[in-house]
């Protein structure tokens, strides 16, 4: 990956910001009224201060915003701010959001295995604002008290060799992760079109469906799977890797027949669904089992693959407590979808800043014939990024925004961290403050 090539993807993100053709992106179904003219805030204002927000409250959001443009004799009110914000469709952060990535995808700087783009699709619960409306919208959990919580289930497509987040699914607290992850498959298509992919899912995605659902869709897959799944057919195994007839029988069948006769009709006719099984062992001692359609890779080789997998693990704890993520604006649900996408959008941009100052790193390392490999400080590459947003994006001349590029990526390589390799242990639950001494946010 160039710097050029980074420089060009944020720079033609900018310019879609400011794009007239933007417009027609931001305004809701069947609104043709708004963004037909520029207020004291317009479009690409707004834009750009959601983009650029830092979980402040409405006001110190746009008392920053108005000092970084250097605008501060230009201003709104809160009330205005919010109101305009009630009109934009929160799609056009995801439209942006797959322009930026086709850049990326249709050349040929993606890392790939054996020729696939490896991704990994895992969900998470989201705190969002305790609202009516968004109690209604997403559903709620109850605490202890039996008092409901608004809580909202959000599912993310994530490249585990390129770093990128492809997709965000915002969904009801009680919505299925296998739905949220079968959206994924159509968001994968549009950004990097018919390149072979692989997915990896724990042990809640195993399913027949769903495998079959993979496999008619041209997608690769690979799920661990949970100690009983399938276990008549593992039990007749004659090696720890074969490929198997796994049969559509009634008890397995039943879940789905209530929520998709016809789905599970279907599968009935079929009878059986093909799927090659791997059983392993980690080095930490722990027995795991995967099932997949892949016929490439040894045993080893595919265990030492879903071992990547823990990086969408990585990427919610960047989103949730780095950028902070679950700071809605407000109350409204229309400020979820915007916040949530909108940050979706701020991690692809800082993970393309981060892998050019990593490149510049591992170079000056390897120079150096330092004792471990090194990677950027995310955190503070956040901080960094945060911090030169609104300048970036405001500036017109063409030789000082490339200057301030070249600094802000020679800041990010100055904080550097080692990568140790530490040897496998069972996973420890413990529980601790949320505002611990070495997890200071970054802005």
């Amino acid at each position: 990956m160039s710097e050029e090539s980074v420089y060009e993807r944020i720079e033609q993100l900018f310019e879609e910001i400011c794009n007239e053709k933007i417009r027609e992106a931001s305004r809701k179904k069947d609104d043709t009224g708004s963004w037909t003219r520029d207020r004291n805030m317009p479009l690409r204002d707004i834009l750009r201060c959601i983009l650029g927000k830092k979980g402040l409250s409405a006001v110190m959001e746009l008392r920053q915003y108005y000092r970084a443009a250097e605008k501060e004799g230009q201003t709104v009110s809160k009330q205005d701010y919010l109101q305009q914000r009630q009109k934009l469709n929160p799609e056009v952060f995801k439209l942006l959001n797959t322009g930026y990535l086709r850049g990326f995808y249709s050349g040929a700087e993606a890392q790939e295995w054996r020729g696939y783009l490896v991704m990994a699709v895992d969900g998470s619960r989201a705190e969002i604002p305790n609202s009516a409306e968004n109690r209604k919208t997403y559903g709620e959990s109850e605490n202890q008290h039996g008092k409901g919580v608004a809580r909202a289930n959000i599912s993310a497509l994530h490249d585990v060799f390129n770093r990128f987040i492809l997709d965000v699914g915002i969904h009801k607290y009680t919505d299925s992760e296998i739905e949220e992850a079968k959206a994924h498959i159509a968001a994968l298509k549009g950004i990097a079109g018919e390149r072979p992919a692989l997915i990896m899912f724990d042990r809640n995605y195993a399913s027949l469906e769903f495998a079959d659902f993979l496999e008619k869709s041209g997608v690769k897959y690979l799920i661990r799977l949970q100690k009983g799944n399938y276990a008549a057919e593992r039990a007749g195994m004659k090696s720890d890797d074969e490929e198997i007839e796994v049969a559509c029988t009634k008890h397995r069948l039943r879940p789905l027949k209530e929520k998709s006769p016809e789905r599970a009709a279907e599968l009935e006719r079929q009878q059986t669904v093909p799927l090659r099984i791997i059983e392993t062992v980690f080095d930490n001692k722990e027995q795991a089992a995967f099932m997949t359609n892949l016929k490439e890779g040894s045993a080893d080789e595919i265990k030492e693959l879903y071992r990547k997998r823990w990086s969408i693990e990585q990427k919610y704890h960047t989103l949730k407590n780095k950028l902070k993520f679950e700071s809605v604006t407000g109350k409204a649900s229309v400020y979820v979808e915007q916040d949530f996408w909108a940050q979706m959008m701020v991690f692809n941009i800082v993970q393309d800043l981060i892998t050019a100052a990593e490149q510049r790193a591992v170079k000056k390392a390897e120079e150096k014939q330092l004792k471990y490999e090194v990677r950027i400080n995310e955190n503070i590459a956040i901080g960094l990024f945060k911090e030169k947003f609104i300048k970036l994006t405001i500036e017109d001349d063409a030789l000082k925004k490339a200057e301030m590029y070249n600094r802000l990526i020679a800041d990010m390589e100055k904080y550097i961290v080692p990568v140790r390799t530490l040897k496998g242990v069972p996973r420890k639950w413990t529980t601790c403050n949320k505002y611990k001494c070495n997890l200071k946010p970054s802005f």
